[in-house]
């Protein structure tokens, strides 16, 4: 089978990778992961007291997400999950194992301050924002990703996607147990 079984919806803080990923799992009827879930107690009072992730944070946290996609492969099950992906270097741990779409939601700043500032229930605050957008690098020609406008309404992104999608893989037409090999 030629089509991905792991998707990773990415983006900074605020992008909409949780809403959008639920929905997109939803059309494909697949399992939806959180990535925020995967983060320690430490790293999660870090962000709230408003201290960016460093590499050596984030580095349990990536090898945990890795472990939710060797699992979902391992089992055959198609999965949309979050991560925020910051780094190429950390894009290119999650998809070494090729069977992995990363989809970017590309939100201009403005935008993603405004969404931050209406948040009541996450420890990631508008005050994190500058620092997540520092430390995301841009994504490379050589990066295999569906750049989305992440400004579009949630099922205007994931019709957009879906659209994409199936123009790469067809497959995508029937669903994933019917397109999984036993």
């Amino acid at each position: 089978m030629d089509c991905p079984l792991i998707w990773i919806i990415m983006g900074v803080s605020g992008s909409g990778k949780t809403v959008v990923g639920r929905l997109f799992s939803e059309r494909l009827e697949s399992d939806f992961l959180e990535g925020d879930r995967r983060h320690s107690l430490q790293n999660i009072q870090k962000m709230q007291s408003q201290q960016p992730l460093e590499d050596p944070d984030r580095y349990q946290w990536l090898v945990e997400i890795e472990e939710d996609i060797e699992r979902a492969i391992a089992k055959k099950r198609e999965t949309v999950l979050t991560c925020s992906a910051l780094k190429a270097s950390y894009r290119q741990q999650l998809t070494t194992l090729k069977r992995v779409q990363l989809v970017w939601l590309n939100v201009p700043r403005a935008d993603l301050a405004r969404r931050l500032q209406r948040r009541d229930n996450h420890y990631m605050k508008l005050e994190m924002l500058d620092s997540q957008l520092a430390a995301f690098e841009p994504i490379g020609p050589q990066e295999n990703v569906i750049t989305l406008d992440g400004r579009l309404l949630p099922a205007k992104i994931v019709d957009e996607l879906l659209s994409q999608s199936t123009w790469l893989y067809p497959e995508l037409e029937e669903p994933w147990w019917k397109r999984v090999k036993p």
